[in-house]
């Protein structure tokens, strides 16, 4: 009898240090990092973007550390990044329930549907972590531009096709003009549509939402006041056209920059549907070229440039871009959300910016290659540029105006009063540049319109 007890005792023994070994191999700190599926089908849950999820063992991971880890990469075959090799995380903040992300790129990706399922994968993965309920993503260039600036939260996220039934209601971004009037910021509210394939239909529900004051502190509507939609819009091939009445011209802004906000809050919400990738402007059947100070003449596309808030923490700060019309030549101020990062300086910020800026909006750009700046330094409220040989244009009018466009960014900022410039250690100026009014486009005198 002692023996079978003895016999038993050794068997629990046995099963009990078989039972602790199973208990090391659970997970210790498990995340879930949602990744792109290899073979996309929009048929299943699962068949756009899967999740991996990972044992992060004993060690304690900061948020930043734990999505650079991401970054890597999946582990899993079936899976595959679905940002860019050249995709950085500059930084990753918490703010009560919402975790925002700063992300660096060396260039613009092409493809806004590659763009969708990144953000989709990265927003994912915020929202499986604990206590998080939104996410907010913005993409810089290398050269400090904003290229995006998006919010997610459990209910933005569609992984498969589950039937129009289920699509009535959706939230939608409208665009308005912060409080100083100087950027653009977001509001999500949401629509009913019983059929939100027909582009023109989301874009004339949408337009009418942006009529009305937006729900939001510290925002204000852009369009001018009594302004009014006459015609039912009109997309096509992707150009959404719009016809305000005669108010929208009558009681247009005083100012450029309140001018660009107005137009470029029609366009920004209107680029935000599906279907539609610039907008054309009338009002009482006729194209605005000019508004005012702005070319109408073609259609807008969107610039989230100018959208906000500015987070001073992270070294963002409102900035004035002077960039060259496209059919005047004569410049045009353009306020942008601008960052200056780690040691870059204000100045070295907005240069990098103006020098990045592609042809958009009835604004040229005064490069057709950025240049490299070695080094900008302010003293005296004297700001001098120094740029290696062959940086600027060899055009002589080209060449003017790509000057005058640096001076001007540059002495937009308060503590620089004056521009000088050397190419090559050569000196492009005589002396110091201080703007002159005759650079700048100045309000039009305009025939009133025909009513």
């Amino acid at each position: 009898m002692k023996r079978i007890i003895l016999l038993l005792l050794f068997a629990a023994i046995l099963l009990a240090a078989c039972g602790e070994k199973e208990e090391a191999a659970v997970m210790v700190q498990p995340v879930s990092f949602y990744y792109r599926a290899t073979e996309t089908d929009f048929s299943s849950e699962d068949g756009v973007i899967r999740a991996e999820v990972r044992d992060l063992g004993a060690e304690r991971y900061t948020d930043q550390k734990l999505f650079e880890l991401y970054l890597e990469g999946p582990e899993r075959d079936d899976l595959v990044s679905p940002f860019s090799q050249d995709t950085t995380l500059s930084s990753v903040v918490r703010r009560g329930g919402t975790l925002e992300f700063v992300l660096t790129r060396n260039a613009y990706s092409p493809s806004e549907f590659d763009h969708s399922i990144a953000y989709a994968c990265l927003a994912k993965t915020g929202l499986a972590l604990d206590g998080i309920y939104k996410i907010r993503i913005e993409v810089w260039t290398k050269g400090g531009t904003l290229m995006d600036s998006v919010f997610f939260s459990e209910n933005d996220i569609l992984l498969y096709d589950s039937g129009a039934e289920k699509q009535d209601i959706r939230d939608v971004t409208l665009y308005y003009s912060d409080e100083a009037g100087k950027l653009l910021l977001t509001e999500k509210q949401s629509i009913s549509n019983s059929n939100w394939g027909d582009v023109r239909q989301n874009a004339q529900n949408v337009l009418e939402l942006l009529l009305s004051s937006p729900q939001s502190g510290g925002m204000r509507m852009a369009l001018p006041a009594g302004t009014a939609i006459l015609d039912d819009v009109n997309v096509e091939n992707g150009v959404c056209t719009v016809d305000f009445n005669g108010d929208f011209y009558l009681n247009r802004p005083d100012d450029e920059q309140a001018e660009q906000l107005t137009i470029l809050s029609v366009v920004n919400t209107l680029c935000e549907l599906d279907g539609i990738n610039a907008v054309q402007i009338y009002s009482q059947g006729q194209i605005l070229s000019p508004y005012v100070w702005l070319d109408l003449s073609e259609a807008w596309t969107m610039d989230s440039s100018v959208v906000g808030p500015l987070h001073e923490e992270l070294g963002e700060f409102a900035g004035m871009l002077c960039l060259p019309g496209q059919n005047d030549g004569l410049l045009h101020r353009l306020t942008i959300r601008a960052r200056a990062r780690g040691s870059t300086t204000k100045e070295e910020a907005l240069l990098l910016a103006l020098f990045s800026r592609m042809p958009q909006n009835g604004l040229a750009a005064p490069f057709s290659n950025a240049p490299a700046p070695l080094s900008v330094t302010t003293s005296n409220q004297i700001c001098t540029v120094e740029l290696a040989e062959n940086s600027l244009p060899t055009d002589p009018d080209a060449l003017e105006t790509a000057v005058h466009s640096i001076a001007a960014t540059l002495t937009s900022l308060p503590e620089v009063n004056a521009v000088l410039i050397t190419e090559g250690g050569r000196f492009v100026t005589l002396g110091a540049l201080t703007p002159s009014a005759s650079w700048f486009c100045v309000q039009r005198e305009i025939d009133d319109f025909t009513r």
